[in-house]
């Protein structure tokens, strides 16, 4: 991505630009070069560490259904497994660095050791909590011991099986199951996963839309490992994922629901004026889904993007400048689909009403056109030098460097070094340390007989 696209989309985005590219479980199947042991002992790390928390959380649950007629013994339970779980970390956490002790601290080899050595240890764990009060089905003796009512052992077989029907679900849901739903915070737009737990009795049966044979479209069959399997449901929309964990133990069995949605009742119904409600919704969703893919800690770092792209658009449709700004910067910012060239330059002109950062960006887009690491000359030499001398005009900083910049190559067709340092004076004198530094920068090469004339 070049300079002036980090710039645009920094602007939007700060904090999303440097990170890594979300990295996926499947470019760890054939390893080729270096780097991906890190990354793929990462993903292990992180994969592993998923599983456990899934299944401490599940453990809590069955507690609270086992033990609901005998409340004392089952508080008694729950902060003993809640302390030993906390020890446990500690311990993993400390035993780790040890595995690695004669390999130089920070090199690539040191990180694969200790993720490797946390994978190994939290996927033991794991089956060491699986196998703690085990699990009971709300709807059959399935779980204990009656293999005759499990559909197949076999996962692809089971899960249409699973599907057909709300009573097939409830039958082969477990009695206690994990909930994650996302809720808001609050930090203003931000959301974060709760994570509950439910009775099979509480939950409002079929959980998920029946399944054919074969491979369903939208439908992703990820297995954690021999034991645990992850279904992650995409056929509602990027907006409207959910993850379903399945335990296999005398047969497979529901024993979590992830769901990736933001509810409307997490929402403000008049958040921005001029939006109508269903546009209000969306922006809403845009900035929480978008804040979450950010973090890029979790499975869904990829949908979260694509969902907060697709929600952003949903928004713009009022004109609203810092939803069109907010769409055009992460088509941009190479975390989400690019949108077709009519709709980004419909985006940034929007943007560009009332936003300096939007006419810094409709800029961008006449000099790059819809590109991402273009490196030729300015398309539109005329056009990018009158939006980015009117996002100036609005006071912007970084348009003044950007001007000043031009002013200095002569990239847009005028190399004037005079008009380069009013620039980089005017945004300097707003105490822009980019300003500051090319002030010094041109006084430093020896260019002390320049004078400033007129930025714009």
């Amino acid at each position: 991505m070049n300079q002036f696209v980090r710039l645009i989309v920094g602007a939007v985005f700060s904090g999303l630009l440097g990170l890594p590219t979300a990295f996926a479980q499947d470019d760890c199947n054939e390893i080729t070069v270096s780097e991906q042991i890190d990354r793929c002992s990462d993903v292990a790390k992180n994969a592993a560490d998923s599983q456990l928390n899934t299944s401490y959380h599940q453990l809590m649950a069955r507690l609270e259904t086992q033990f609901r007629v005998e409340p004392d013994t089952g508080t008694a339970y729950t902060a003993k497994v809640k302390e030993a779980q906390r020890v446990w970390i500690k311990l993993r956490d400390a035993n780790c660095p040890l595995e690695a002790f004669e390999i130089k601290p920070g090199t690539s080899a040191y990180v694969a050791t200790v993720n490797n050595c946390i994978a190994r240890m939290s996927r033991e764990r794991t089956v060491f909590l699986d196998n703690i009060a085990p699990d009971i089905l709300s709807g059959s003796a399935v779980g204990r011991g009656a293999d005759v009512s499990c559909p197949s052992q076999n996962f692809a077989q089971f899960l249409p099986a699973f599907s057909a029907s709300a009573e097939s679900q409830k039958r082969l849901t477990a009695l206690a199951v994990k909930i994650l739903v996302l809720k808001r915070t609050e930090d203003p737009g931000r959301f974060e996963p709760l994570i509950t737990a439910e009775t099979g009795s509480g939950l409002a049966f079929p959980l998920m839309a029946a399944m054919g044979e074969g491979k369903a479209e939208g439908v992703e069959i990820e297995p954690v490992d021999n034991r645990h399997v992850n279904v992650v449901d995409k056929r509602a929309g990027n907006s409207n994922i959910k993850i379903f964990n399945f335990s296999r133990k005398a047969c497979w069995a529901l024993v979590g629901v992830e769901d990736w949605s933001i509810s409307e009742k997490e929402l403000v119904v008049s958040s921005k004026p001029g939006m109508s409600r269903t546009e209000n919704f969306c922006y809403q969703r845009a900035e929480g889904l978008g804040g979450l893919g950010a973090l890029e800690q979790y499975r869904l770092t990829k949908e979260l993007h694509e969902a907060s792209l697709e929600n952003y658009v949903c928004a713009a449709e009022s004109g609203d400048p810092q939803a069109s700004l907010s769409a055009a910067s992460l088509s941009l910012s190479q975390m989400a689909p690019q949108l077709e060239t009519s709709k980004l330059e419909a985006l940034f002109k929007a943007a560009a009403t009332t936003l300096p950062t939007g006419a810094l960006g409709l800029s961008l887009f006449y000099c790059n056109g819809n590109s991402t690491d273009y490196d030729g000359p300015c398309q539109h030499p005329e056009q990018a030098e009158r939006e980015i001398i009117r996002a100036v005009s609005m006071g912007s900083t970084d348009a003044m460097n950007s001007l000043a910049s031009y002013f200095e190559s002569g990239d847009l067709g005028t190399k004037d070094m005079s008009r380069a340092l009013a620039c980089y004076q005017l945004s300097a004198n707003k105490g822009n340390q980019v300003g500051i530094n090319n002030v010094g920068r041109l006084g430093s090469q020896g260019t002390e007989s320049i004078k400033a004339s007129h930025c714009i």
